[in-house]
């Protein structure tokens, strides 16, 4: 009986271990903070930009020279998603990003124009949204409009955002995009 014991005990199948799933990152209204990723990721930065952002000569001057690269965990707390995926749009790799914030440095001009450029269409988002949160929402969902792409994910070209525009001009006005 023993020896039966002993096989029995081997021939179990081993118990499956199951790991939660990470937690999406949200934006609490209130204290406009990002948690649990990161208690760092400040959208206050890239917030001012999206309600104040300069235009015209101003904004040119201030693409030119670039911005802190925090700002780029700005942008990734504004909208609740990964420093990860804002790099990637923004086209910053991660190692450079990291040696900029270190050093206090800015990003170069191209992509402080991508930065600016999400400011601006997430404010015509909110426009035409009339809500904050709503325009987020909307910014990283697919759109079947966009090719089943996100708002948030053509903002590293110029065509991409104009096709955004594009479609938040025609929500705006009961149009077809």
């Amino acid at each position: 009986m023993l020896a039966k014991e002993k096989t029995s005990e081997k021939a179990r199948p081993a118990q499956k271990v199951t790991r939660a799933a990470p937690k999406r990152a949200a934006i609490s209204p209130s204290t406009a903070t990002v948690t649990p990723r990161s208690r760092s990721l400040d959208p206050a930065m890239f917030a001012a930009i999206v309600e104040h952002g300069p235009r015209g000569f101003e904004a040119v001057q201030r693409i030119r020279e670039g911005i802190p690269a925090k700002i780029l965990k700005s942008v990734s707390g504004f909208f609740g998603e990964t420093e990860a995926r804002i790099q990637h749009i923004v086209r910053v790799p991660a190692t450079t990003a990291s040696r900029l914030e270190k050093a206090a440095a800015r990003i170069d001009s191209a992509a402080t124009e991508r930065v600016y450029r999400m400011g601006a269409v997430t404010r015509l988002a909110m426009e035409v949204f009339e809500d904050k949160e709503n325009a987020i929402a909307w910014m990283r969902q697919p759109n079947l409009t966009l090719g089943n792409a996100t708002p948030l994910e053509l903002m590293d070209t110029e065509p991409g955002a104009a096709s955004v525009r594009q479609v938040l001009n025609a929500i705006a006005t009961g149009g077809v995009a």
